[in-house]
């Protein structure tokens, strides 16, 4: 008989400088028995994240003194294997989304990370991944990354107009409505 392997628990930090959305946020996040809160902190300078190595950061991005992209280095030079999750690519997440998102970026200690196989996917969703160029697979796998339109913009050396032109495209393809939507469902189809 094969035995089962429950996925480790993810070990989160959250990071914001509005303490109410970060306990929002915390309060969320411990409706779920496969997360688990290690805290949360003002700024990624001030977080414990050396110490305590999460598995996942969620930054609130809010502010706009926050650049994703020096928090990215700082935290990769700390904690290699931490991902970094922007609250604002989670705004339109149902909770239900938020929790399994953050699973999914967790990192498993028995076996490797459950995603759905393209031969899983229902004709729909297989149709709506034909549709996409490759560069729209690109931008799909950036968004589900957590990269912004202008992180993206720099990454595949395009102009942000032509990102956002990619993104509705591929929303339209996908009959989904916001990032986040493809964002999970590229998490979803292990495209990211």
């Amino acid at each position: 008989m094969a035995m089962i392997h429950e996925p480790a628990a993810a070990r989160v930090m959250v990071v914001g400088k509005d303490p109410l959305i970060s306990r929002v946020l915390i309060k969320l996040l411990e409706l779920d028995e496969q997360i688990v809160v290690l805290g949360d902190a003002p700024s990624v300078g001030t977080a414990p994240i050396a110490e305590l190595q999460p598995d996942i950061i969620i930054l609130d991005q809010d502010d706009q003194a926050v650049d994703s992209q020096q928090a990215s280095d700082y935290v990769m030079q700390i904690a290699p294997d931490a991902k970094l999750c922007l609250l604002s690519t989670l705004r339109d997440y149902t909770v239900h989304e938020l929790l399994t998102t953050v699973k999914l970026l967790a990192p498993t200690t028995h076996a490797p990370m459950r995603r759905m196989r393209r031969d899983s996917l229902t004709a729909r969703d297989r149709e709506a991944l034909a549709a996409l160029s490759d560069r729209e697979l690109e931008v799909v796998r950036l968004i589900a990354e957590g990269l912004s339109n202008k992180e993206i913009s720099t990454r595949l050396s395009l102009s942000d107009k032509t990102v956002k032109n990619h993104i509705s495209h591929i929303l339209a393809k996908m009959n989904l409505t916001a990032r986040t939507q493809v964002a999970v469902y590229a998490l979803r189809a292990g495209l990211a």
